[in-house]
């Protein structure tokens, strides 16, 4: 009887420990939080002009008041001007490109968040206009919400920006039925891609700032596709499924 009730209260500690104060959304209200050691990858598409007014929406998930702040770390932009903006409705702040350590926004003060309530003015744009070529820039930040009071308590996100004159977005078509599995991912010699798709498309794979740099057939009826990547420099890329002319899917690889 001890062990059982010992078992249920650490259970209960436990539960109690990972439950998360916030939720990080689009601005359409879809989840995209994740991990800090483990973010998963949102993009966001527009031209200059839309890309500099991006807005994220915040939820406090409890049943109380509380403050949520955000910290930033850069992971790439394309010129060093090409600062990050955060605004809390009217109050904004800036992120600085020429930092490459997690920026705390505003020292960890953010906005008060009535318990059930979501916070729908939440600006995080990259500043646009030192970008030369928007169509082939892109910056990458990787982005967390967390409770001014238990900085621990958080859901965090890395969002690419990216101009739409080449992409796709993906969140604009169902992508249930497209699967993608790749390893080894780091990748140093040779990658497998094993997938799943209902019609022939392709895969193409940018570098960081968009440019092509391999494209590859796929075929609805096979699911494997093997890669040597010897030729890549170290760094990070993306591979995207491409059919009929349209991304449906993006993942990311290493190559070391």
């Amino acid at each position: 009887m001890k062990k059982t009730i010992l078992f249920n209260l650490s259970l209960f500690f436990a539960i109690g420990l990972s439950a998360q104060s916030f939720q990080l959304m689009d601005h359409n209200d879809v989840n995209i939080g994740g991990t800090e050691s483990n973010p998963p990858t949102h993009y966001e598409y527009g031209d200059a002009a839309e890309l500099g007014l991006t807005k994220f929406h915040v939820k406090n998930l409890t049943g109380t008041t509380k403050n949520f702040a955000v910290k930033v770390t850069l992971e790439y932009v394309p010129y060093s001007l090409s600062d990050l903006a955060v605004c809390f409705g009217t109050a904004c702040y800036s992120a600085s490109a020429s930092v490459s350590s997690t920026q705390i926004i505003n020292g960890g003060v953010g906005e008060d968040l009535a318990g059930g309530a979501s916070f729908v003015d939440l600006k995080i744009a990259p500043v646009t206009w030192p970008w030369v070529a928007p169509a082939t820039d892109s910056c990458v930040w990787v982005v967390t919400i967390f409770d001014s009071a238990n900085p621990s308590d958080g859901q965090t996100a890395r969002v690419i920006w990216r101009d739409n004159s080449t992409f796709t977005s993906v969140n604009e078509i169902d992508v249930d039925n497209i699967k993608l599995n790749t390893y080894p991912n780091p990748a140093s010699n040779n990658v497998t891609i094993d997938y799943s798709i209902s019609k022939n498309g392709s895969l193409i794979m940018h570098d960081l700032v968009g440019k092509e740099v391999a494209r590859y057939s796929l075929v609805k009826n096979a699911n494997k596709l093997n890669i040597n990547v010897n030729n890549l420099k170290s760094g990070v890329y993306f591979y995207s499924v491409m059919i009929d002319n349209k991304v449906l899917k993006t993942e990311r690889l290493i190559v070391k």
